[in-house]
């Protein structure tokens, strides 16, 4: 049956390639640029161009005619001659850097169909040497963006296209937290603001303006284990011997001294590891990886920690004194040469031994600051860190295990505002909503080279969360033309569960694109030179339907946008009409 599948599937791409390749027109023979090599505007043109033909994912869906682009652009940059030119008038190098400026905004904005699609494009001056004038010009071009260009202030970009009054999600979070939310109930750190509504204690709120749960999850990787390291070898004897061949006496004493340290760690992890308090920490754990309830692991953390503090005093003093005893000898006059090389490597040797079994037991938590200096902790000092911040256990508390346990019957989730984010959160939060596994869209990537080169559309579905809710419960997803990305993946995955899902809102941004790095496929090549930064999108995405959103959004079962009069007054009337509609429509 699997040999049957797999030539199923190779026969349907075959055919679906033949399709593309029957029914497309053929694209323009341009040769291939080095898209690091740009010496005019011609070039930078011809790299850009180049790019998209090769990387772009939704020509097949672009009303735009990329070859009629070429033929419309290409002369126009062809006639521009002062690029990366010193003996060129400043103010002609200038005039045409705007105009080429203006080219890319007429050829992207409101024509490149991918919302997440951006360039910056730079462009040297180097003619200019007056001190107040810049020697280059950039501009970030985007589908939405708004720009003008005159012959007397060149272009001028104006920012984003905003089509309706929107509120801002601070705005909605403080009259949430203000008015309506139990305040017993409220959870409010980083992306999440979440309670119960004091009109109805039986419907749970979540704002949620960003995806970047991950940051607050407790993973398993959070909370060091201990291993035993008893059957670890120590020292190598031939250090020792090789200073007592030198000096018996001090050589004697400090392997005495080092063994007796190394055997102490030892026996201080195997302590901790039979200690009752050691064991109700492993057992809150498995409690909580079974069931998402922290209490019992809260609980665990400060006996834990105070019993690893009080067992390591003996030990920290016995290490604290190898390198001021080494380092005596070390620096006595009567050492010699021969002698410091030998107690040098048996201090070298003590050091990567023990660092070894802090590290192979777990004992030393190691992480780094801004992802360079590497900071390592004591077992006792990360679990007294953890039990200090309760952020993240008041999220399961507050949050999560109302979903899971029934406590909350209705669910109001407000993504409007919300750019995306973290696509790991689909699993750690959005798929808590999922009750049954569906079909929620489709994706399909670049295959190589080439305009139409795509893979066969793909299905993508939800799967149920562990801890997700235990049935199908009324549910209002909230969106607005500045919800994007993974908001709109996720209330499409919310959605595929059924009628008991309705979507209030205003249409989405329609940027459904999949994201990722620059080789993890064919497309979504970003590009980078001195001279253009692309940020493209490496995935195609369509609904569960078959259609394609980009640029369009998500439409709403229930329509509602505020009035700029009340986004205005909402301090004033607090009337949110797309958070009433909601309402109406759990109820």
């Amino acid at each position: 049956m699997k040999k049957f599948t797999n030539f199923l599937q190779i026969f349907t791409v075959v055919i679906a390639l033949f399709a593309l390749q029957s029914c497309r027109e053929d694209a323009l023979e341009i040769a291939e640029l080095d898209r690091t090599d740009v010496t005019s505007y011609s070039d930078l043109f011809n790299a850009f161009w180049d790019t998209m033909n090769n990387d772009y994912n939704y020509f097949n869906e672009q009303e735009q005619n990329w070859d009629d682009v070429y033929r419309e652009y290409n002369p126009k940059f062809e006639a521009l001659s002062t690029f990366n030119k010193t003996d060129v008038s400043p103010v002609l190098a200038e005039k045409e850097a705007n105009l080429a400026f203006k080219y890319f905004a007429e050829i992207i904005t409101n024509k490149v169909l991918d919302q997440h699609f951006g360039i910056r494009v730079t462009i040297p001056l180097p003619s200019i040497t007056t001190l107040n004038r810049q020697t280059t010009v950039s501009e970030t071009f985007l589908s939405s963006m708004k720009y003008k260009y005159t012959e007397e202030d060149g272009f001028l970009n104006l920012g984003g296209i905003q089509k309706n009054p929107t509120f801002s999600t601070r705005n909605i979070g403080a009259v949430m937290k203000g008015l309506r939310l139990a305040p017993a109930t409220v959870y409010d750190e980083g992306p999440i603001l979440a309670g119960f509504l004091q009109s109805d204690p039986e419907t749970m709120y979540i704002q949620l303006t960003q995806f970047s749960v991950i940051n607050l999850a407790i993973t398993e990787g959070a909370f060091p284990i201990l291993q035993d390291i008893n059957n670890l070898e120590g020292i190598n004897q031939s250090y020792f011997d090789n200073l007592k061949r030198l000096d018996n006496n001090n050589g004697s004493q400090f392997e005495t001294l080092i063994k007796n340290n190394l055997n102490e760690f030892k026996a201080l992890i195997s302590t901790v590891m039979a200690s009752n308090e050691y064991e109700n920490y492993i057992s809150g754990l498995d409690n909580f990886k079974n069931t998402e309830l922290v209490d019992n692991l809260v609980a665990s953390l400060l006996p834990l920690a105070n019993l690893t503090t009080s067992a390591k005093a003996s030990f920290n003093a016995n290490h604290n004194s190898v390198f001021p005893t080494l380092s005596a000898y070390f620096n006595n006059p009567n050492t010699t040469q021969e002698q410091k090389e030998a107690v040098n490597e048996l201090y070298g040797s003590y050091l990567n031994r023990m660092e070894s079994y802090q590290t192979i037991s777990s004992y030393a938590f190691v992480t780094t600051l801004f992802g360079i200096i590497p900071i390592s902790n004591d077992f006792d000092v990360v679990l007294t860190a953890i039990a200090a911040s309760n952020d993240s256990f008041d999220l399961y508390r507050k949050v999560y295990n109302p979903i899971t346990n029934g406590t909350a019957k209705k669910i109001i989730l407000d993504l409007r505002g919300n750019g995306g984010g973290a696509v790991i959160d689909a699993r750690i939060f959005t798929e808590r909503f999922i009750t049954q596994q569906k079909v929620w869209g489709y994706q399909r990537t670049k295959e190589g080279n080439g305009r139409f080169n795509y893979s066969p559309w793909v299905p993508i579905e939800t799967k149920p969360h562990r801890f997700a809710l235990n049935q199908n419960i009324p549910i209002a997803v909230l969106i607005d033309e500045n919800s994007i990305s993974m908001s709109e993946l996720s209330t499409m995955m919310i959605k595929s569960q059924g009628s008991h899902v309705t979507i209030v809102g205003d249409n989405s941004r329609g940027g459904t694109a999949g994201l990722g790095g620059q080789d993890d496929f064919n497309g979504g090549n970003r590009l980078q030179n001195r001279y253009l930064n692309f940020f493209m999108p490496l995935l195609a995405f369509k609904d569960s339907q078959g259609k394609v959103i980009e640029s369009f959004g998500i439409t709403p079962d229930v329509k509602v946008i505020p009035t700029q009069e009340d986004v205005d007054n909402l301090f004033t009337t607090f009337v949110d009409p797309a958070f009433n509609a909601a309402l109406e429509a759990i109820n």
